[in-house]
C-alpha cells in the first residue's frame, strides 16, 4: 500500500486473529512466548510501503531483520496497517510472538542499533496473548499536510500545492465523507468490501500550511489520499459536491487527482 491506507480486511470472520497466532506456535513452545507491542516512528520516504515485497526495500522486511537480529530466531512481525509506498507513520504499531526473556526495557534500543535512522522504535510492553496490531485495532488516525506554494525545506513531508484554495470551501466539504458509506470508489482495489465509518474530518491552518486530520474505524487502499484529493479539487473550484457525491456512488464525475504520498502520516492507531 501503499496509502496509509489498508486493503480489505482478509480476516476470516470464523477465526480469532489470536487463535491463529497461537495455532502457528505450536502447543509447548506457546507457554514460553511473549507477545511483544512496539510503537514505531518512521520515514516511509525511502521504502515500497509496510509490507515485505519481492525486490523491494520494506519497513516490515528491515524490521523483521532487526528483531530476528536481537533474538536469534525467525519471528513474524505484524503492522497495524499495509501503508503505502512513501507514507510516514509517527506512531505505527506492530507486534510479534517470541520466546527470548530480553527485559521489554530492552528491546528498543536493542532493536534501534540495527534499524537506519529513518526507522525508530520508540516504545515496546508485553500485550496479552490475543492482540493483533492489525486485528485489535477499532480506528486509525491519519494526517494530510498541504504547502500552499513551494517549500524545498517541506516538500518530502508535503503536497506542495500551488493552486488557489478556499479554506472554508475546504472545511464545509468534508461533511460529506462523514458516517458509514461503501468507500470502494475511493479505493484502488476492491476485491473486498468498501463499507468504513469516517468519524471526523478536520481542517488547520497554521500560516502557509493546511492539516487535514481523518478519524475512521478502518481506510481502504489509497482511500485517504482520495479523499483529501476530492477535498483539494472542490476547495480549488475544479469540481462540485455533486461530483463528490457522484463519486461516492460510482457515477460519472468530474475527475480529481489522488493527493501525493509524501502528505500522509499515520498519527496512531486506536484500540
Amino acid at each position: 500500500m501503499h496509502e496509509v491506507s489498508e486493503k480489505s480486511a482478509d480476516l476470516n470472520p470464523g477465526v480469532n486473529p489470536g487463535q491463529r497466532q497461537r495455532a502457528d506456535t505450536g502447543g509447548s513452545n506457546h507457554r514460553l512466548e511473549r507477545n511483544i507491542r512496539l510503537t514505531i516512528e518512521f520515514d516511509g520516504t525511502a521504502y515500497a510501503g509496510w509490507q515485505i515485497q519481492p525486490n523491494c526495500q520494506t519497513v516490515q522486511g528491515m524490521l523483521t531483520a532487526a528483531v530476528e537480529a536481537v533474538l536469534g530466531t525467525k519471528v513474524v512481525v505484524h503492522g497495524c496497517s499495509r501503508t503505502d509506498a512513501g507514507v510516514s507513520a509517527r506512531n505505527y504499531v506492530a507486534n510479534f510472538r517470541c520466546p527470548v526473556k530480553m527485559p521489554v526495557e530492552r528491546i528498543p534500543p536493542a532493536l534501534n542499533y540495527h534499524l537506519p535512522d529513518d526507522i525508530f522504535v520508540k516504545a515496546a510492553e508485553v500485550v496479552a496473548d490475543d492482540f493483533h496490531a492489525r486485528y485489535s485495532a477499532r480506528g486509525k488516525v491519519y494526517s494530510y499536510y498541504i504547502v500552499c506554494g513551494r517549500s524545498p525545506l517541506r516538500r518530502r513531508f508535503a503536497w506542495e500545492y500551488t493552486g488557489r484554495i478556499d479554506i472554508g470551501r475546504l472545511k464545509d466539504c468534508g461533511q460529506l465523507f462523514l458516517g458509514a458509506s461503501d468507500f470502494s470508489r475511493f479505493c484502488y482495489d476492491r476485491s473486498g468490501s468498501g463499507w468504513c465509518t469516517v468519524r471526523s474530518i478536520t481542517v488547520r491552518q497554521h500560516c502557509d500550511e493546511l492539516i487535514i486530520t481523518v478519524r475512521g474505524d478502518r481506510f481502504l487502499y489509497k482511500m485517504v489520499r482520495r479523499i483529501v484529493g476530492a477535498l483539494v479539487a472542490y476547495a480549488s473550484g475544479r469540481i462540485t459536491k455533486k461530483d463528490i457525491r457522484a463519486a461516492l456512488n460510482g457515477k460519472k464525475h468530474r475527475p480529481f487527482v489522488t493527493a501525493p504520498a509524501c502528505g500522509l502520516i499515520l498519527e496512531r492507531v486506536i484500540y
